[in-house]
Order: structure tokens, then C-alpha cells, then sequence
């Protein structure tokens, strides 16, 4: 690959990345179904043409939108919980090192983000609100290996919950999670009297729906 092609190919990641960054802060402030390919191509001053070179269509930029961020943060969780497997042996793991293992990816994404970068939960609340439907089968597909992992880890730490529960427990463990993302950086009630970081949050979360996870049916 000679200087020249190099240099173009550069170009057309820079080109890629801005035009998602455009349209992932379009989606959450106005929602997936209300942003068209013209309102993107207006606010990132490109043109159709460059659409349809990196995305081929609408749904596609919709999935590129979204992978950018989901695919390294379920890889990072799957790594984290191989770590929490490896170490637990044949012992059971704990849940607390289970939960953590999903949640801290999910934290440091948010705070390591570069400025003005859209974060996720904000996106994935714009996702349930208004399905799309090329949408959703990615993300099926891209969550499923994550689901199974975590389902059976959980299971194997609590062999007594039944594994309706340890469904639903973990879909509150997620709303927990996103509560927490949304107060992070915003001003807290004075009458606590303190000021809590993020390590303090994180840490309290866990410790929360680590316990909510091992109630006894």
C-alpha cells in the first residue's frame, strides 16, 4: 500500500467517524425514527454520496452507530468475566465479582468517552423507546453470547435461584445501572451532606444488586 492510499484510506475513517458522531448525537437527542439521512448529512456537512460509500443505507449507519460502542463494551465484560472464572477455579465464583464484571466495563466506557461523545445509555433508552427493526436483530445477536455467559455464571454462583429469577433480577440490575450512569456528574441533594466519585457509586452498586441477586426466593 503506496503513501497515496494510505493517506485516502485515513481520510475515509476520519470522514466514517465523524458522520457517526453526527448522527449518534442527532439519535439521542431526537430520537432514531426522527433523524433522516438529510438532517446527518446537513450537520456533518457531508454528502449523500459519503453515506452510501461507508453504509450502504440507513439501517446500516443505525447498526455502525451502535456497534462502535456496544461490541467493545461486551467484549471487555466477557474478558472481565473470563478473568472472575479463572480465578474463582472450581470454586463458585461470587456474584459480586459477576456484577462487577458487567458493570464496570459499562462505567468506564461512560467516563473514559471523549467530549461530547454520546453515552450509551442514552442511546440504548432511545433504541427501546422507538425499535427499529434491523436494530433490534443486531443487537439480539450481538448481546446473546453476553446473556448465556452471564446467565450461567450467575447460576453456577447461586444454584438455588430458579433462572426466571436470575432473568429478571438481572434486568434490574441493568435499570440500577443506567439510574446510576444518569446521576453521575449531576449535582446531588445538599442534604447528604457529602460528595460521593464515581468509585464510591460503583462500588455501592455493586454491593447493592449483589445482594438483591442472592435474596432467597
Amino acid at each position: 500500500m503506496n503513501a497515496k492510499t494510505k493517506r485516502q484510506n485515513a481520510n475515509g475513517d476520519l470522514v466514517r467517524e465523524h458522520i457517526l458522531d453526527v448522527a449518534e448525537r442527532l439519535f439521542a437527542e431526537r430520537g432514531i425514527a426522527n433523524v433522516s439521512i438529510r438532517d446527518i448529512t446537513r450537520a456533518a456537512a457531508a454528502n449523500l454520496g459519503a453515506i452510501n460509500y461507508h453504509f450502504e443505507s440507513r439501517e446500516k449507519m443505525i447498526v455502525a452507530v451502535f456497534a462502535r460502542r456496544v461490541t467493545p463494551l461486551n467484549e471487555a465484560r466477557l474478558q472481565a468475566l473470563d478473568r472472575v472464572e479463572k480465578d474463582a477455579g472450581e470454586k463458585r465464583p461470587k456474584v459480586a465479582d459477576i456484577l462487577g464484571a458487567f458493570i464496570r466495563p459499562t462505567v468506564e466506557q461512560a467516563l473514559n468517552q471523549k467530549d461530547g461523545a454520546t453515552s450509551l445509555h442514552a442511546l440504548m433508552g432511545r433504541c427501546h423507546a422507538e425499535p427499529e427493526p434491523a436494530l433490534q436483530k443486531w443487537l439480539r445477536k450481538e448481546f446473546e453470547p453476553v446473556i448465556k455467559r452471564f446467565d450461567a455464571a450467575l447460576r453456577r454462583a447461586v444454584p438455588a435461584l430458579p433462572r426466571n429469577e436470575v432473568f429478571w433480577r438481572m434486568q434490574f440490575t441493568v435499570g440500577a445501572m443506567h439510574q446510576t450512569l444518569m446521576l453521575m456528574g449531576k449535582p446531588l441533594p445538599a442534604w447528604l451532606g457529602i460528595r460521593s466519585e464515581p468509585p464510591d457509586q460503583i462500588k455501592w452498586l455493586i454491593a447493592f444488586v449483589s445482594a438483591g441477586m442472592q435474596v432467597p426466593v
